[in-house]
């Protein structure tokens, strides 16, 4: 099934690359996209919806600069974490929504997006295996700080999972839903194959949340609303798919209410692999259901 699976991708994507460079949209080499995860983190304010946003550093490879949901690349240990230290979804329920290659692809998506979402944001989606949350002065203790330095120290590889032993920790996949599924274009240098999720910030850690000082240096409380408006206004870099799922869950007029569409598959999960075009020398990307193009 995987081998099935893995050979149907590289035909998309060598169909897609052979249409890219017939219309003459294909620009640079391409490579295969990199899984990763990225979650969306929404409380209600008083304007609707509002979103966690980190400043990518101006020296990352990806996005430099740009407002950015906390994510990352799936870790190859990522889908060996023990079941007793996850909870909350039936992996099976997700493979085809996530385009998941087996029920151990779909943990190792679910556990990135954790991962990475404490790692660059200091937000836990997870408990003590007797059940109380993990708060905020959990977060502020050494251990947590320690271990979320050695997650985000650039050049060491780090296994958690002995720490989420040691504190008694379990994952909370539960609370995270899907939501949509994006893949950067061909032609661009670094290519991910990104699964986003939304989840509502735990009010216990709410307070807790910043930026992590290594892949990002500020972070921002804002409407869905709000950060495409500073984006047209010049004032943020919001780059095309954050913009568009942006614009997404700007439809849902409440946590609960998107949460509950994430989980009940009623949000688009298509595999959106827009193209690059160069309109007038300027590079701008295309979405495939058409329409105008757009700033990358």
């Amino acid at each position: 099934m995987a081998d099935a699976e893995q050979a149907r991708q590289q035909a998309e994507d060598a169909a897609n690359e052979a249409l890219a460079t017939a219309a003459g949209r294909f620009v640079g080499g391409t490579t295969h996209p990199v899984d990763s995860a990225t979650v969306m983190v929404v409380r209600d304010g008083t304007d609707g919806i509002e979103v966690f946003f980190l400043e990518r550093h101006l020296d990352s490879d990806f996005a430099g600069g740009a407002y950015a949901f906390p994510g990352g690349k799936v870790d190859r240990l990522d889908a060996e974490l023990d079941d007793g230290r996850w909870t909350g979804i039936d992996p099976a329920r997700h493979r085809v929504a996530l385009g998941a290659r087996s029920d151990r692809h779909v943990i190792a998506l679910y556990v990135a997006a954790v991962r990475e979402t404490f790692e660059e944001a200091g937000l836990l989606l997870a408990r003590r295996a007797d059940g109380a949350p993990i708060g905020g002065d959990d977060l502020a203790s050494p251990s947590f700080e320690q271990a979320r330095t050695r997650l985000a120290t650039r050049g060491q590889h780090w296994d958690w999972r002995g720490w989420l032993e040691e504190e008694d920790v379990v994952l909370d996949l539960g609370a995270l839903a899907p939501f949509s599924w994006w893949t950067t274009p061909h032609g661009m240098h670094r290519r991910f194959d990104t699964r986003f999720f939304v989840a509502a910030a735990p009010p216990e850690q709410v307070d807790a949340l910043i930026h992590d000082d290594v892949e990002t240096t500020d972070s921002v409380w804002m409407t869905p609303a709000a950060a495409v408006a500073a984006h047209e206004a010049g004032t943020a870099v919001v780059i095309y798919p954050t913009r568009c799922n942006l614009e997404a869950l700007a439809t849902h007029a409440s946590v609960a209410d998107v949460l509950e569409a994430g989980r009940r598959g009623r949000t688009d999960m298509r595999r959106i692999l827009p193209l690059i075009a160069l309109v007038d020398g300027v590079p701008m990307v295309h979405h495939p259901d058409g329409g105008p193009p757009a700033t990358v």
